[in-house]
């Protein structure tokens, strides 16, 4: 018998929609902390106990140079459009400069996809579990009208983990569409939010599996964001470890990310700047107070790790976890909110509910190390982030515990989820024209090659500017010059080229000013331009 061309094609592609076949293509688990630091899991230096990401980095590939924006709502938007940040609307946080500023909607627009429209588009199973924070004003806004089948998922963000009553301003808990959790009516006893995130998305995930469908499963933690609040027994695992203090810390977790490797041992350990005192110069009781929301912040860290570990075990036990591809980072450095000795509401019990402690410049230096900075800026304290990878079917099984070192960042997760999945990137969705792609895939590096050519990757939050093209980084804080690192030799960012290196700044600058006038930095209500 002879089968034409066109007779072969149509035999393929009944084939290749077949449940069966269709669940050859990975589930995606694609999961992110919240105010987090470059050293606080184990397996990138911590002494928190972080077991199952271990596992998963053991089994897997860690990015040792992947970036995000350095804040919350630009790092979300980012990471799900394949954007960068003003492109989507959300150069900054959620509230609305106007129509004139396009880049700062506050809001996802319409000139871009989530990834979670692109692959429903492909038949996957969509799902969102976690602190959503892409526009919360508008039903519109909300995922399950932005690509989400399941949702169980806080539009406006996260703020609490015991009581909706916790959080600082208005807060709820969307199941679906509707409201299924407010201040009025608040979460049941023995609510935690990290594990409800991770329960209700495990439950959405095997409905998926039972159908036959591949998933996508957004799993955005709020955790360990303020108020630093854990359950007592992950407190209690760690109520003697910080009193040594944090310069004891910062010390042995650089030591550890050296013997891993994370670290080149010729980068300097950052200074200790001049706001934080020396752990010995503070009253034993300032030292307990200070002991104790480390540990409450160590034990949220432990319960995310935890919760991974159920992931994990529903994935097995389903028989899933091969073709399963699991992505875990976070949205921006250790968080200096609170002071540099952080703060609490006088009379409650630290991680408890009803608290609202903050732990401060003192210990967000610990969670960056060896970095400068912390959230808000584009130094590496800001915006260098862990990206765990595993994927036993899709990585070589030769590359398993390999450090990739290529610089990458958060547009380039879009492009992978694309490439992974078969789906098809649109040109037009819901009858509006869509940006192009800014990232690729990470896909080669899987393979332990480059995933193309040096490129440039850019970074602006609140007039803090950065661009990283190969070896080297121009950075500058608002309002300041521009500083020059050479990322080889000097990733911790102490030795300012800019002066000896001018027309390489020059050239730089100019890429940045690129950027900033096609990708919405600009125009800026009050900003001036670089």
């Amino acid at each position: 018998m002879r089968f034409t061309a066109q007779v072969i094609l149509v035999a393929l592609f009944a084939i290749l929609a077949t449940p069966g076949i269709a669940a050859e293509r990975p589930n995606i688990i694609l999961i992110m902390c919240d105010d987090m630091g470059y050293s606080d899991l184990g397996c990138y230096g911590s002494e928190i106990d972080t077991p199952n990401l271990d596992r998963l980095a053991s089994g897997g590939l860690r990015l040792t140079q992947f970036h995000n924006t350095g804040r919350c709502c630009p790092t979300r938007a980012s990471l799900m459009t394949g954007l960068y940040p003003h492109q989507a609307g959300m150069g900054h946080m959620t509230g609305d400069a106007g129509p004139d500023f396009p880049g700062y909607r506050g809001r996802l627009l319409s000139r871009c996809v989530t990834i979670g429209e692109v692959l429903q588009a492909a038949n996957y199973r969509t799902i969102v579990t976690g602190k959503w924070h892409l526009g919360a004003k508008d039903q519109a806004w909300w995922p399950h009208n932005r690509g989400f089948d399941r949702v169980f998922a806080v539009p406006a963000g996260g703020g609490f983990y015991h009581k909706i009553a916790d959080a600082p301003s208005e807060r709820t808990i969307v199941l679906g569409e509707k409201v299924r959790y407010s201040k009025e009516n608040d979460v049941p006893d023995g609510f935690y939010a990290t594990d409800a995130w991770t329960e209700q998305g495990i439950a959405f995930a095997r409905q998926a599996i039972a159908d036959d469908k591949p998933f996508f499963w957004y799993l955005p933690f709020n955790a360990p964001h303020w108020p630093l609040h854990a359950k007592p027994a992950d407190i209690a695992k760690y109520e003697d470890v910080y009193k040594v203090g944090w310069d004891e810390i910062r010390e042995k977790r650089l030591a550890r990310m050296v013997e891993l490797g994370i670290i080149h041992p010729d980068w300097k350990l950052t200074d200790r700047p001049k706001s934080i005192p020396p752990w010995e110069n503070l009253a034993p009781e300032q030292q307990n107070v200070q002991t104790r929301r480390m540990a409450v912040y160590a034990g949220m860290i432990d319960c995310v790790d935890q919760n991974v570990g159920k992931i994990v075990t529903m994935l097995r036990q389903a028989d899933q976890l091969e073709n399963t591809i699991i992505l875990f980072l976070q949205d921006n450095g250790g968080c200096a909110e609170g002071g540099s000795l952080g703060s609490d509401r006088p009379g409650t019990v630290c991680g408890a509910s009803g608290s609202f402690p903050q732990y401060g410049e003192c210990w967000a230096n610990a969670s960056n190390t060896p970095f400068r900075r912390y959230k808000h800026w584009v130094h590496e304290g800001g915006t260098a982030t862990p990206l765990v990878v595993h994927w036993p079917a899709g990585i070589d099984e030769t590359l398993n515990g390999s450090l990739v070192t290529e610089p990458a960042h958060l547009i380039d997760l879009m492009a992978t989820c694309v490439d992974v999945s078969g789906a098809e990137y649109p040109t037009t969705y819901a009858g509006n024209a869509i940006l192009p792609l800014e990232g690729r895939s990470l896909r080669p590096m899987f393979r332990g090659e480059p995933t193309g050519d040096v490129r440039p990757l850019f970074f602006e939050h609140e007039g803090n500017c950065a661009v990283r093209l190969g070896k080297w980084k121009l950075v500058a804080t608002a309002g300041r010059p521009w500083e020059l690192y050479d990322m080889d030799t000097d990733r911790t960012e102490t030795t300012d080229l800019a002066a000896t290196m001018p027309e390489r700044v020059q050239e730089m600058a100019a890429l940045w000013q690129a950027y900033a006038e096609r990708a919405l930095v600009y125009p800026k209500k009050g900003q001036k331009k670089k």
